[in-house]
């Protein structure tokens, strides 16, 4: 049998070749993707035998040469854990605390007693001139609460204006 001869559906044809190969990639990630789920709800799950599975699993496939930890480390950050703390041990699953994200405001669970002597206090540490250790102190201080979610300066600039300029007179006394 020649060249000639032979049939054209007996012949793979690039552009076959090409749908099959992209059908095997999706197929592939498609799997890829359901095996790091799966892998991750158990890494995340209290049940010690699910975990140890789990992670049996994944060190498997490492083996292998399918290593899918980076799907699997972004599902347990989509489930919201720390994926450092997944592999340790089971039921060890710490929820995922972003550095960057915005403290919650906690400037109103602080009293107004306490915020106004507070406030007080670090205006005068402020306006001390004679100390600048003292004001660099207070620096820090008012850094650090707002830092922790307490902004009191907007308490701390109404205290040094009234300090040095005097109280606003449109200001009730009361």
């Amino acid at each position: 049998m020649t060249i000639d001869h032979r049939d054209e559906n007996q012949v793979a044809r690039p552009a076959d070749l090409r749908d099959a190969n992209q059908m095997l990639r999706r197929r592939d990630y498609a799997i890829r993707e359901a095996v790091s789920a799966h892998i991750a709800a158990a890494l995340t799950s209290k049940n010690p035998e699910r975990w140890k599975a789990g992670r049996d699993l994944a060190r498997d496939l490492d083996k292998a040469d399918a290593n899918i930890d980076k799907a699997i480390d972004s599902f347990v950050c989509d489930a919201g854990y720390d994926p450092k703390t997944v592999w340790n041990k089971p039921g060890e699953a710490e929820p995922f605390s972003d550095p960057w994200a915005d403290k919650p405001d906690i400037t109103a669970d602080i009293p107004e007693p306490v915020r106004r002597v507070i406030a007080e206090r670090l205006a005068d540490m402020l306006l001390d001139r004679q100390d600048d250790w003292h004001a660099e102190q207070a620096r820090r201080f008012t850094f650090a609460l707002k830092n922790e979610g307490a902004d009191l300066t907007d308490a701390i600039k109404k205290r040094i204006t009234d300090l040095t300029l005097g109280r606003d007179p449109s200001d009730p006394p009361f």
